[in-house]
């Protein structure tokens, strides 16, 4: 495909390869019956297929046996971005502490920077307060205290970043990477991004923060999770 955001979505990919609109497919028959050029496709992520060779060499047990958590089950590929020491891609069990990733692996906080807050699971996830640093990675420890596991993908700021500039840099990436297939999201996405312009650039009122408390369910009304994702940050940053 393009490369754009939405195409990580199996039925959106599936579509932009056949030179159609890549909007996600919500019922209709699933990609296995009825998928690329109409024919049956299986869609898998890479990293899904890499656990494959080492389950069926050693069993399902050794592959649950190398998680942290009881609910958990093999590694996972953490990517650790923002204010740490040493940025990068690290194969950690599933279940390891948000701080071990974070304080141990990636370094602790470059040199001179104060930790603030972290968004745990990519883009689409909500910032998570220092008090819950020792929270599992794995799904339904997360789950249960309100985060979300998403891509695993760490994006960590210091104390001397302003979150209303860190979520409107998020809101221009989904304003400009949305499909366009739905009001809510077409439309919603672009005003919340106007409101924290206009509160970044020191206009900001009480009633833009009402405004964007309202927006939040509006959000939540789209076609498929593009929306509803893009409104964790924000959920977070509220």
């Amino acid at each position: 495909s393009a490369g754009r955001y939405i195409c990580g979505e199996a039925s959106a990919q599936i579509k932009a390869i056949s030179r159609l609109r890549p909007n996600p497919r919500k019922g209709g028959p699933r990609t296995s019956v009825k998928g690329l050029w109409d024919c049956p496709t299986i869609v898998n992520n890479l990293e899904t297929l890499a656990n494959l060779p080492g389950i069926v060499r050693n069993g399902p047990a050794w592959f649950k046996s190398l998680a942290r958590s009881e609910t958990g089950s093999g590694t996972k590929l953490y990517s650790v971005s923002g204010q740490v020491a040493r940025p990068g891609c690290y194969e950690l069990p599933i279940g390891v502490t948000i701080r071990d990733i974070i304080f141990t692996h990636a370094g602790g906080m470059a040199p001179g920077k104060t930790f603030k807050t972290v968004i745990p699971g990519g883009a689409s996830t909500p910032y998570l307060p220092e008090a819950l640093l020792d929270l599992e990675m794995d799904f339904d420890p997360m789950k249960k205290a309100g985060q979300r596991f998403g891509t695993a993908s760490l994006m960590v700021f210091d104390k001397d970043t302003c979150l209303v500039g860190a979520t409107l840099s998020l809101m221009e990436f989904f304003a400009r990477e949305s499909c366009g297939w739905c009001t809510p999201c077409r439309e919603g996405i672009p005003y919340v991004r106007e409101l924290l312009r206009r509160i970044e650039g020191g206009e900001g009122t009480e009633e833009h923060l009402v405004m964007l408390q309202e927006m939040l369910p509006v959000l939540d009304l789209a076609y498929c999770a593009f929306a509803p994702g893009a409104a964790e940050p924000l959920r977070g940053l509220l």
